[in-house]
């Protein structure tokens, strides 16, 4: 069987590398011919390397980042510390060097843009500059995906943002994340040799070109600007999308292009990853469709849950409450930082809240006493 995955960022490379190994015949096509400095954070959190020896193996250029800065809508300036720090990567070096560990496996990679796909006989032929034929089809080529679109069916333009920024050549030792006055932020993740600057909103009307560049003038005035750069990801506020399917005959989608990134923090690495993993799984034993319920039994619901969540978090009034708290309470800030970064199960997450309400009221007690406010 001819195994060909549209798409050589993290989630296709890593599929593809599983398959490889195993002797499968597969084969990566993407529209660059190196990897590239894609518009992400880059942010790897300590979850990913945990699950993937892969990844807590990788040596290439990565910047640890232990505070994480979270600046509500009116200012209020939170720092939090993890346990474990996050790496902030290049996603030029970090996919290069998932690309390289597939091309070791055996993977084969042909440059090419995928224009359409379509079915033939029980394969699918790609079309582009010249066809491509495949027995069974991965599509892992973002949130727009051309596989998905032919075959799925798009995902809807109201569970995507558009996400906006510059790199630019600056240091921080801190990530930041300032929240906005409508739902929505922008972040400053320091890489090995620059910043990546973003922002992204889920309200359609807001101008993000423009706060991204406030935030710019104010942060890295006199900072370089290497790339200006902008690109659509899911932002899936609706659980109930994650109902839909994402495998069908001869074919499935991962990654992004399968919707699966957390809405509460925006991470998608460690899930296209994992979707990468279990369909590569599920294709050597000979039974595709056990990855729609391998993915679902994994993590389906914390994906859910995410989408739920973030519709109460982002809204500002909310965000100025919580630091309102997390400011006077070591408490609450220890339990935002394992939310943010070392993310424990959304669908616990409640009961643990819960147990540390005694501590988190004392806290908030002791500082009244202190301060008189």
């Amino acid at each position: 069987m001819k195994i060909v995955i549209v798409g050589a960022g993290p989630g296709g490379s890593f599929c593809a590398y599983h398959l490889a190994k195993a002797g499968a015949d597969v084969t990566l096509v993407d529209r660059e011919a190196a990897a590239w400095e894609k518009p992400c954070g880059g942010g790897v959190p300590p979850k990913v390397r945990e699950r993937f020896a892969e990844i807590d193996a990788y040596e290439g250029p990565r910047r640890p980042v232990l505070d994480g800065h979270f600046v509500s809508p009116k200012g209020e300036d939170v720092l939090l510390t993890s346990r474990q720090p996050m790496w902030v990567t290049s996603r030029r070096d970090f996919d290069g060097a998932l690309r390289a560990l597939a091309a070791q496996a055996g993977a084969k990679f042909v440059h090419a843009a995928v224009r359409r796909v379509r079915r033939e006989g029980r394969g699918f032929v790609l079309q582009g500059a010249s066809e491509i034929a495949a027995d069974f089809l991965i599509g892992a080529d973002g949130a727009k995906s051309i596989v998905r679109r032919d075959l799925l069916g798009p995902i809807p333009r109201n569970l995507l943002t558009m996400t906006v920024g510059y790199f630019v050549r600056a240091e921080s030792p801190a990530a930041w994340t300032w929240f906005l006055p409508r739902p929505g932020y922008v972040w400053a993740f320091p890489r090995a040799d620059h910043i990546c600057l973003g922002g992204g909103s889920s309200d359609p009307t807001m101008n993000m070109w423009a706060e991204v560049e406030r935030f710019r003038l104010a942060q890295f005035p006199q900072a370089p600007i290497l790339k200006k750069w902008a690109a659509p990801i899911p932002f899936i506020r609706d659980p109930a999308f994650f109902r839909g399917p994402v495998v069908g005959e001869g074919f499935a989608a991962i990654g992004d292009a399968a919707g699966h990134v957390d809405a509460l923090t925006g991470e998608g690495i460690l899930y296209a990853l994992w979707d990468g993993k279990l369909l590569a799984e599920a294709l050597l034993a000979g039974a595709p469709a056990r990855y729609e319920a391998e993915w679902r039994t994994a993590y389906g619901a914390e994906l859910a849950k995410a989408s739920e969540l973030s519709r109460w978090f982002y809204d500002p009034p909310t965000i100025e409450r919580v630091y309102a708290v997390a400011r006077r309470s070591p408490t609450m800030r220890r339990f935002l930082m394992d939310i943010m970064t070392d993310q424990p199960s959304y669908l616990k997450t409640g009961g643990m809240l819960k147990r540390k309400l005694p501590a988190i009221g004392w806290e908030l007690l002791k500082s009244v006493f202190r301060h008189g406010k």
